[in-house]
């Protein structure tokens, strides 16, 4: 989205980019962005994003996201830690939303479990390189017995 001031210059909310998946493309794998992510086509993976990620109303997602605010339109299948979650109408997020801020308009749909955060901040996975992000586990370290 972007914001116009009086002099017609476009006004960028963190960064200023955008990346955008358009509809009719499908994606798996993960994704790590600076900038603000548009998906309206297909995406399979988690996806870190140190600024907003939204969801159009032809886009669908299935994997975890964590960012700063997260709008959905279409469809996410996993779960997101975000300080912001908007979910639009005719929206859908089906799992387990975290975040400092839940928004949900009428005729969206919501179907999990929703955690507020205790610190009302996110856990931001962009910044702390160390995390993975949400929905990747790590291997057991449990030894087999044979």
């Amino acid at each position: 989205m972007a914001i116009f001031t009086n002099n017609d210059k476009q006004a960028s909310g963190n960064s200023g980019n955008t990346s955008i998946i358009s509809q009719g493309t499908k994606i798996k794998g993960d994704i790590i962005s600076e900038c603000s992510l548009h998906i309206d086509g297909a995406f399979e993976g988690n996806i870190i994003a140190k600024n907003s990620v939204t969801i159009g109303k032809n886009g669908s997602v299935k994997g975890s996201i964590n960012a700063e605010h997260l709008m959905v339109s279409g469809k996410l299948m996993g779960n997101c830690d975000c300080n912001m979650v908007e979910i639009l109408p005719q929206g859908r997020i089906d799992g387990e939303v975290a975040a400092r801020e839940i928004v949900i308009e009428k005729t969206a749909e919501f179907v999990g479990q929703s955690i507020v955060h205790k610190d009302r901040q996110h856990q931001d996975a962009f910044s702390n390189k160390d995390k993975k992000p949400l929905g990747v586990s790590t291997p057991s370290t449990e030894a087999k017995n044979s």
